[in-house]
Formats: structure tokens, C-alpha cells, sequence
């Protein structure tokens, strides 16, 4: 087949039988045929690429030990993909699919324009890896809204979808204005302590106690002394909004 690479320039291949895979990795082919021909030298990159090309491994062909990072990007308004790539300092870029893909010994920071998602650092071996982490960290930045997130090891969290998480949180919060989840946030988060939660609030602590009673109750009678209740509600203060309701101040 002809495969598409810079212009005025064409790759041909061609196999006595064809066997599955062999559009795949040709296609690769030409895609790092691509990026070897660019107009601009791609410096240790290009050297990576050359070395892979000519039999290396992946893990191996990169230049240095790294550490090297994974970035997933999106951009809200048509971002050129090689401006974010030189501003990132790297040539190693994906364009294609649904997110921008890039790999950089650089740690990336937010960039004006665009959404992105970070990897842990990692070495050259690892990237598969760190490529996942930084999809899941593109979906955490997307659904809270944030110009970058980076990826956060372990935990109950990350083995979530971050929009699922936040609809089940906001579905469930809904009936509460804003001073009845903060109230009950502090309230969690000092262990049902009334006193330390007024403290914390800087109101008396009956006006604490009519919070809780006030949002068990639209809660649909939860009963807040179940640890299972005060866990599901502690994850959906910490994945929600709420955004009915007055001000902090208010009952």
C-alpha cells in the first residue's frame, strides 16, 4: 500500500502475502518516517527514533534515563499540537485520536489553551504505563474542570471514572443547599464532633446539630452513625458540587 508521509515525499511496501498486522506496522513506519524527515531536526528524538527503527527497543532507544513523563491534552478551542509540543519541549507527538499524546523529559506545566492529563515520572520501560496514567488523569482534569492534573498513586479514586463519580455525588448531594454540605463535610470530617465542628465553622454548635438533622432528613432519613452512610456521603462531598441552595451562613 502507499501511506501518506511529508510532502513530496511517499512510502511504498509491499509483502508476497498479506498477514495481519502488516498495515499496522507499516503504518507505524510511516508515521516515525515522519517524524525522522520533518523539516525541523528532532535532535536525541530523532536519534531515538533512528534507533528504533533500526531494530532497538523502546525501552532502550530513548536517549538518557529520563525520567520521562506522559502527557494527554485537549484543547477547548483548535490548539496547534506541535506549539504545545515545543512549548513542552519535546518532538514525540501523537495527534491523532482523541486526545493529543506526547512524551517529554520535561515535568509539563498547565498550558493557556489546553486541558491536560500527567503521568507519574517514569523510565523509558515504564511508559506504557505512564501513558495510562495520564488518559485517567485527562479525564480527572476534564470533569473537574481544571487545566492539568497529574497522576496520584493508588487509592480508591483512581480505580474511578471521574464523570460517573461526580454525577453519583451531585445526584446524591442534590436535596442540600450549601451551608447543609459544608455543615456536614466539617461535620464528617471531625468524626460527628459538635463542638469541633462549630469551631471549625465559627457558628454555635445547635446551629451545627440543626444542620445534620436538616440534611438527614432530605437525605431521605439517612442515618448518619452508619459508617457505611458516612463513607458514600464523604466520597460524594469530596467528588460533588452543590450547587442549590444559600449561602454557607444560612440553615
Amino acid at each position: 500500500p502507499a501511506l501518506p508521509t511529508p510532502p513530496a515525499r511517499a512510502l511504498g511496501t509491499a509483502t508476497p502475502a498479506r498477514a495481519p498486522g502488516d498495515h499496522t506496522i507499516a503504518s507505524v513506519a510511516a508515521v516515525l518516517l515522519a517524524l525522522l524527515t520533518a523539516d525541523r531536526p528532532a535532535g536525541d528524538e530523532a536519534a531515538a527514533l533512528t534507533r528504533l527503527l533500526l531494530g532497538g527497543s523502546p525501552a532502550g532507544s530513548l536517549a538518557g534515563p529520563g525520567p520521562w513523563y506522559a502527557v494527554h491534552a485537549r484543547s477547548a478551542g483548535g490548539g496547534d499540537p506541535v506549539a504545545l509540543a515545543a512549548a513542552l519541549g519535546t518532538v514525540l507527538l501523537d495527534p491523532r485520536g482523541e486526545a493529543v499524546r506526547l512524551v517529554t523529559d520535561r515535568e509539563p506545566g498547565p498550558r493557556t489553551g489546553w486541558r491536560l492529563g500527567v503521568s507519574a515520572p517514569a523510565a523509558a520501560a515504564g511508559l506504557t504505563t505512564a501513558d495510562a496514567q495520564a488518559r485517567r488523569a485527562l479525564e480527572r482534569a476534564e470533569a473537574a474542570r481544571t487545566p492539568l492534573a497529574r497522576h496520584t498513586a493508588g487509592g480508591l479514586g483512581a480505580l474511578l471514572d471521574p464523570a460517573e463519580a461526580r454525577a453519583h455525588a451531585e445526584a446524591l448531594l442534590a436535596p442540600l443547599n450549601g451551608a447543609q454540605a459544608a455543615t456536614l463535610r466539617a461535620w464528617l470530617a471531625h468524626h460527628g464532633s459538635w463542638d469541633r465542628t462549630a469551631a471549625a465553622l465559627g457558628v454555635h454548635r445547635n446551629t451545627v446539630r440543626q444542620r445534620i438533622t436538616r440534611a438527614a432528613a432530605l437525605l431521605g432519613g439517612a442515618d448518619l452513625d452508619d459508617p457505611d452512610t458516612r463513607m458514600e456521603l464523604w466520597f460524594a462531598l469530596k467528588y460533588g458540587e452543590v450547587t442549590a441552595g444559600g449561602p454557607p451562613t444560612t440553615g
